[in-house]
């Protein structure tokens, strides 16, 4: 299936030290594709220069959509960027994180799987960013195989391509409360379409720091796991 307008949402906050290597890089990549494209780029309340920097970028590069919201969290402006895609006529939408970590060059590898499969995701089998961030996404794994009875190898992967069709079910379906709005994506999408996965390397950031701290998700433990239940029933 061609790719006939691809959306690349990438939430970025307080980036300013990776932001234009990041952009840079995956222009470079999705221009050598030579794939019809737009890359969205939300700054989600940035209090540093990460929106000067994309002011800057976005007069270098034609295909770059600036989008400058308030703060509502990674899962969120993701989920913000979705609906965005979707009303301006994406087929595809492809998402990545802003702090370098996505090394676009296994996306091209993900693009021959669009003429079978409609949800295509990377699993991380080998990752830099040490071995708290390993078990995390572990954890993750576990508590989301216990809540919906689903094996699915790294529900909190960033890098993920979704088509159209998939996304209109479940998109407007995402609670604004969801902790970890990408785990929701990943079970609601794997039960529309089973989901490919690739492996991918995940590299270390480039700077700042994480956005989902370490263990952060245990405070919204019970909370989670209902709102998994209930995903995986939607």
């Amino acid at each position: 299936m061609a790719i006939n307008n691809l959306w690349v949402i990438m939430p970025v906050y307080n980036e300013e030290e990776a932001i234009d290597f990041v952009v840079n890089e995956w222009t470079k990549a999705l221009d050598a594709l030579q794939l019809p494209y737009t890359l969205c780029i939300l700054n989600d309340g940035s209090k540093d220069g990460t929106l000067h920097h994309l002011k800057t970028l976005a007069q270098q590069h034609q295909r770059i959509h600036i989008v400058d919201k308030s703060n509502s969290g990674h899962g969120q402006s993701c989920i913000y960027g979705y609906k965005l895609a979707l009303q301006n006529g994406a087929d595809w939408i492809f998402q990545i994180d802003s702090d370098g970590q996505c090394d676009p060059k296994y996306f091209a590898s993900f693009i021959p799987f669009t003429e079978k499969h409609a949800c295509i995701y990377g699993v991380r089998t080998t990752r830099d960013d040490g071995f708290q961030r390993m078990m995390v996404s572990f954890f993750v794994t576990m508590f989301t195989l216990v809540a919906t009875q689903q094996f699915l190898r790294d529900p909190n992967v960033p890098y993920r391509l979704i088509r159209s069709d998939v996304m209109q079910q479940f998109v407007n379906d995402v609670p604004t409360d969801f902790h970890l709005a990408n785990i929701y994506v990943t079970v609601r999408s794997h039960k529309i379409s089973r989901i490919k996965w690739v492996p991918i390397h995940f590299r270390d950031r480039m700077g700042g720091s994480a956005s989902v701290k370490t263990f952060s998700f245990v405070k919204h433990g019970f909370k989670l796991f209902r709102q998994l239940k209930e995903a995986q029933r939607g």
